[in-house]
């Protein structure tokens, strides 16, 4: 990952990065293999500064941060002698890609090097707004802090309800096992304040950090709180993105430090709305091809009810009562004289509770850097009714609008125009960011939209609400499913996996994360319910090292709690996640009945076949009602209980047992089998044994020294009395004399 950071930092604006279409024949070669944003950065060159417009960031040198996409097939460019500082690097099959700082000057001589695919603006983490109290509920939010504040931290248990709801913390009693050997690796936004909570012996003190350093945050502190509390014996890891290249970077140096569970509720801009097969949803899953033990556990969002998707459905602008509409382009201004009908009205109304920046993005279904539409989404206050802007997707090879809009709170219209009505039917998706704080007038489900979200086998979790301590009810934001895509093939992808309890509490006293918690003080957001289910997953992994991913994730979905009409279905997905339920799905302990015998005591009786068999590695204890008969004891050889061979339980299923007693009697000797979660099944053996008894032990007289003969007790006493009275004549006050 990168150790450079930007020093100055641009606003992230309309991120419209296709080159244009149709180059004519004297367009320099280079120039086709550089993304728009950056095209713009070179051409405005000395004079250039990334504004509201450009979603690049410079430095105080003047340099912009750029991807640069090269040929996996060969070794890496080498670019710094075209004047690239590099930073973070990543190399995969399907991806291979180096991120860093570049003079907008020098772009020319980078695109014309051998080797370089394409040079493309880092796409940035989206930070999340804190979510706040329901619309029309009591409370203010406090905004968000500059300094911490220095308050005395709360008692209350540190994920207490979820533990309850997840049953972790009867996993934890039932089974002694914490989560011990196993690696969490957490991407998340900050751990500035983790000292503090060290501090407090909330955390241990062997977090590591990879990566480089963290902003003034602490999401990624409180995530780290919630998985800590659900399985206090795990080691913890932490890393934070700031762009999806270093997000990748990331994923691989938490597997590099031994992380088999990885969690995350990092967002970024959509990047492919349409496709599984992107490069980036390559990479991810070749990771999780690459590392089978490893599972991954992402926040399915909080955009519930700020997303749309359906079939382009064109209806004339006058048969809507509008005028037709007007779109700026690069060649000039368009007239729009259809609009998508949303719910019939030809709008789609968006709600803003709180002033901000608010990502968005619209997607259509044409192959990926293929746009072969024309797409314009309008939007205006309505305020006052006027029409503020138009996003065209004319004459761009994208096919994604991804503008960022600075809005006051209050209600806006939105707009999809086309001149025609040509492309009746081709799907589309609208999706507004703002972590619960905007909404549309006819959403969808079907709300996933970060990058991970897209590759398979990447567990995506929703949010109940665990503040009412049952954690039934899904939370009106949490994103829910399907996911729909039409590249490679149309398919509907399930989508939760799980749901997992937010509404916890956190220690965030004395954090920059005191203005993200509800006015009840809880974390909400399905950035709180993802570190329990991964959490839960790292007891499961704790107790069986053994088990593949698949089989851990199997577990957990089969071992929970169902929640709404069927399993899975689009809210909840397979259902909330319960330790003890994924525990009983998984086969406990077995044992084949053990024969009694008669044997001769120093004497090894004939092995005698048996089989266990379970989950994970099997291990074995014994007890012995007359441990001087038959110690309670498993050895190789000599007085006890011996088991070959000595992978018994482990490869081997079917094993021999022979017992050596130590004197002659009778025991009975219990032979228990037991699993990584100390669930056991015994078989007893009832056994005589011919032979002396043990010896019976002598009786040890007290040594007498110097000739003198042995005091008796009552002797000792006397002798004692005398010289306690002596003391007590010595330690009285002498009398004064009258």
């Amino acid at each position: 990952m990168a150790s450079a950071r930007p020093l100055a930092l641009a606003v992230i604006g309309l991120a419209v990065a296709g080159v244009c279409r149709g180059a004519s024949p004297e367009t320099p070669a280079w120039r086709s293999r550089v993304a728009g944003a950056v095209l713009s950065a070179y051409d405005a060159r000395e004079s250039f500064r990334a504004g509201p417009s450009s979603p690049l960031r410079i430095d105080r040198e003047g340099r912009i941060e750029v991807d640069i996409r090269y040929d996996c097939s060969g070794s890496a460019p080498e670019l710094a002698a075209a004047g690239f500082s590099a930073g973070t690097l990543v190399e995969l099959e399907t991806v291979c890609v180096t991120e860093g700082w570049v003079a907008p000057a020098a772009v020319p001589r980078i695109a014309a090097t051998r080797g370089v695919r394409r040079i493309e603006a880092p796409v940035y983490v989206i930070h999340r707004h804190p979510l706040g109290p329901p619309v029309g509920s009591a409370g203010t939010r406090q905004k968000t802090q500059t300094a911490r504040p220095q308050a005395a931290p709360a008692q209350a248990a540190i994920d207490g309800t979820a533990l309850t709801i997840m049953h972790a913390d009867q996993f934890l009693a039932q089974t002694s096992v914490t989560g011990a050997g196993v690696t969490v690796g957490v991407q998340s936004t900050g751990v500035a304040s983790l000292s503090v909570i060290q501090g407090r012996n909330e955390l241990p003190q062997t977090v590591q950090v990879v990566g480089g350093a963290s902003t003034a945050d602490d999401e990624g502190t409180a995530l780290l709180e919630v998985v800590h509390a659900v399985a206090p014996g795990a080691a913890l890891a932490f890393c934070e993105p700031t762009t999806f290249t270093e997000y990748l970077s990331c994923l691989s140096e938490l597997i590099g430090v031994g992380a088999t569970i990885l969690v995350d509720d990092v967002q970024f801009p959509p990047l492919d709305l349409m496709s599984t097969d992107s490069t980036d949803a390559q990479a991810i899953e070749q990771l999780l091809a690459q590392n089978p033990t490893v599972l991954l556990f992402t926040a399915a969002g909080n955009a519930n009810g700020s997303y749309w998707e359906g079939n382009y459905t064109p209806v004339s602008v006058a048969s809507a009562g509008l005028a037709a509409l007007s779109c700026a382009t690069g060649s000039g201004t368009r007239t729009d004289n259809y609009i998508e009908t949303f719910d019939g009205s030809g709008i789609q109304h968006l709600t803003v509770t709180s002033s901000s920046g608010f990502p968005m993005a619209f997607a259509w279904a044409d192959p990926f850097g293929q746009n072969a539409s024309n797409f314009d989404l309008y939007w205006s206050n309505d305020a006052d009714g006027t029409q503020n802007g138009c996003f065209s997707g004319a004459l761009s090879s994208s096919t994604l609008l991804q503008p960022s809009l600075n809005l006051a709170s209050g209600s806006y219209t939105l707009r999809i125009g086309t001149p025609d009505a040509s492309l009746s039917g081709k799907f589309l998706k609208l999706w507004i960011g703002g972590d619960g704080l905007t909404s549309v007038s006819d959403p969808t489900a079907g709300s996933f939209v970060a990058p991970q979200e897209f590759a398979a086998g990447v567990i995506t979790v929703g949010a109940v609400n665990g503040s009412d301590g049952i954690g039934n009810g899904i939370e009106s934001f949490s994103s829910r499913g399907p996911l729909t895509v039409v590249f490679p093939a149309p398919q509907q992808i399930p989508a939760p996996t799980l749901v997992a309890p937010d509404g916890i509490r956190v220690d965030a006293s004395g954090t920059y994360f005191l203005s993200y918690l509800w006015p009840d003080g809880n974390f909400y957001g399905t950035s709180a319910s993802v570190p329990n289910a991964g959490a839960v997953a790292a007891l499961l992994r704790s107790a069986f090292p053994q088990l593949t991913s698949a089989q851990v994730l199997t577990a957990l979905q089969a071992g929970a709690t169902a929640l709404g009409a069927g399993a899975p279905n689009t809210t909840y997905g397979y259902g909330r996640v319960d330790a003890l339920g994924a525990l009983a799905t998984l086969a406990t302990p077995t044992i084949t009945p053990l024969p009694d015998a008669t044997l001769n005591a120093g004497s090894s009786s004939p092995p005698t076949a048996f089989t266990v068999g379970g989950t994970g590695n099997i291990h074995f204890s014994v007890t012995s009602s007359d441990a001087t008969v038959i110690p309670a004891a498993i050895v190789a050889s000599g007085a006890g209980v011996s088991i070959t061979p000595a992978d018994c339980g482990t490869t081997t299923m079917t094993c021999s047992l022979s017992i050596t007693p130590a004197y002659g009697g009778a025991s009975t000797v219990v032979l228990s089998a037991l699993d990584g979660a100390n669930r056991s099944a015994s078989a007893t053996m009832h056994i005589t044994v011919n032979g002396a008894p043990p010896p019976s032990p002598t009786p040890t007289a007290v040594a007498s020294h110097g000739g003198g003969g042995v005091l008796h007790g009552w002797e000792i006493g006397i002798l004692l009395l005398l010289i306690a009275r002596r003391r007590r004549r010595a330690q009285r006050p002498a009398r004064r004399r009258s």
